[in-house]
């Protein structure tokens, strides 16, 4: 899958990094910022957004946000409360902020919560009718399902049509993560041209974060400043184990 200069689905997965402010010039220096030390995607996590309400506001930002990222991918997410995020939303608004996403023409990729709207495969593909790139999403912010679940999770992303299928879990336990990898390895090989984003979260979780190459993820979230999530590493830091672990593949 290719976005702009970016290959999504081989080799090191892109790295990137969440921008979390509320206020409109917070987010324009963050992202600044986040590009100028190298990330590869810049996601807009729009829950923290203090006028996430107004339209005309979130194109604003959206033009603006497409312009600091040059070519590096601009990935829009709405993270709703029961999945990990900072607002509550109605099932009717957050389809809404949707549509104006993706008829903005602006993101490059639109995250879906695919566990939190009645329709998925109906709702991506009117995103795509506008246009717009989708990477359907789910989180268990408590536990870690079973293997089988995991993948079963993201056989539905994949198909409803989801460009992208992302999962997140929290381990209790190195045996979680190792589920976490499997469920990665094990949807890889029945789809190996799907892209997947999985990751575990919290301390335990930080090999799966840094180790896509090896297990099938194609993308990793990294923090140039505040973590947007438990478990997440200086993006720096992240590059350089990502560059190390490609070297030794070689």
């Amino acid at each position: 899958m290719q976005i702009k200069q970016q290959t999504i689905g081989t080799g090191k997965p892109l790295v990137c990094v969440p921008v979390i402010e509320i206020e409109e010039n917070d987010i324009y220096k963050a992202a600044e910022l986040a590009v100028a030390s190298g990330a590869q995607v810049l996601e807009w996590r729009m829950d923290w957004f203090a006028q996430i309400g107004c339209r005309s506001r979130v194109e604003e930002v959206l033009h603006k946000l497409q312009q600091i990222c040059g070519e590096v991918i601009l990935l829009c997410t709405f993270r709703s409360r029961p999945q990990g995020g900072e607002q509550e939303i109605s099932q009717e608004a957050y389809l809404e902020l949707l549509q104006v996403i993706a008829g903005s023409g602006q993101a490059d990729l639109l995250d879906v919560e695919v566990s939190e709207i009645t329709n998925p495969p109906e709702t991506i593909r009117k995103l795509h009718s506008l246009g717009q790139c989708v990477v359907g999403s789910r989180h268990y912010f408590t536990h870690t399902p079973e293997a089988g679940q995991m993948q079963e999770d993201l056989t539905a992303m994949q198909r409803w049509g989801a460009d992208i299928g992302k999962l997140a879990v929290m381990p209790h336990s190195p045996t979680d993560v190792l589920a976490l990898l499997a469920a990665t390895v094990g949807m890889k090989e029945t789809y190996p041209q799907y892209p997947l984003i999985t990751m575990a979260m919290g301390g335990l979780g930080v090999i799966s974060r840094v180790s896509g190459e090896i297990f099938g993820s194609c993308m990793t979230f990294a923090s140039v400043g505040k973590p947007s999530a438990p478990g997440q590493l200086p993006l720096q830091d992240v590059r350089g184990i990502l560059d190390k672990i490609s070297e030794s593949m070689e």
